[in-house]
């Protein structure tokens, strides 16, 4: 799934989309930047769906998308709903330890083996701080070995064993490039998962921080207005996170961090 598929016509998942509410038509019409991250793999921006629930109610609610393959290569959408806080226990496919848990909660990167779809594979894992879900990217999907030797040749630089490992791991890496600090690390929430800064360590957690104060707690998202066309708006309130948390009850039998579709 590469960006210069995008103009296919069959690149985005139509079906898929059509089962959150999302037609052809809807689809068509959402913002390159959605349609780019969810064919690229990334994960999308917030985008207000709606779901035909088992008893036949319509629940609105905000969710992020991402396209994943499945063990046998086939595109999976997955939806990440709002929930009101990170459980791990509800999420049981990641088998999360405390201490794994409250890493993830404190805005680290973790690697981890997990069973998705009867396959188990290593998998960075990052908390979504606007959707309280779990994200996740293979570890070979990120790169990172071809990420530092980038890095390297540009700014004529050599990592140590050490540095590149820490890097390896999810740790990001502050270095000293040209008399400059420069930070580096995994950030699934960027494009390829890898994330390249200028400023020290104090600057990358205040950025990260500072993403999701940009957001919160307005939680600015697309929704399909009346003018036939997708706009930023707030989606989130205290009805939607509620009928979020509904939705993830009613998907229990699933037993994942994200919808599967």
């Amino acid at each position: 799934m590469e960006n210069h598929n995008r103009n296919q016509p069959d690149a985005l998942p139509y079906q898929k989309l059509a089962l959150l509410g999302i037609d052809r038509e809807k689809a068509d019409r959402l913002p390159d930047e959605v349609k780019e991250k969810l064919i690229s793999g990334e994960v999308t921006p917030l985008v207000q769906v709606s779901i035909n629930a088992r008893n036949g109610d319509v629940i609105t609610l905000p969710l992020k998308l991402q396209m994943v393959a499945d063990r046998n290569g086939d595109p999976l959408l997955v939806a990440y709903p709002v929930k009101a806080a990170f459980d791990e226990k509800r999420d049981n496919i990641l088998q999360l330890t405390p201490y794994e848990a409250e890493r993830l909660r404190h805005g680290e990167v973790i690697q981890k083996g997990v069973d998705f779809n009867g396959e188990k594979t290593q998998q960075y894992l990052q908390l979504d701080p606007e959707t309280k879900s779990v994200i996740h990217k293979r570890v070979t999907e990120v790169q990172v070995e071809q990420r530092l030797k980038d890095m390297e040749k540009v700014n004529d630089i050599e990592l140590g064993t050490q540095q590149k490992q820490a890097v390896r791991e999810g740790k990001p890496m502050e270095l000293n490039v040209g008399g400059e600090k420069v930070t580096v690390g995994i950030d699934l929430k960027e494009p390829q998962g890898f994330k390249v800064m200028q400023g020290d360590m104090k600057e990358w957690e205040r950025q990260q921080k500072l993403k999701y104060d940009e957001l919160h707690p307005e939680y600015i998202g697309l929704v399909m207005t009346d003018k036939n066309r997708w706009e930023y708006q707030q989606v989130v309130d205290r009805q939607s996170t509620e009928r979020a948390i509904k939705l993830s009850h009613s998907q229990k039998d699933k037993e994942s961090n994200g919808l599967k579709l």
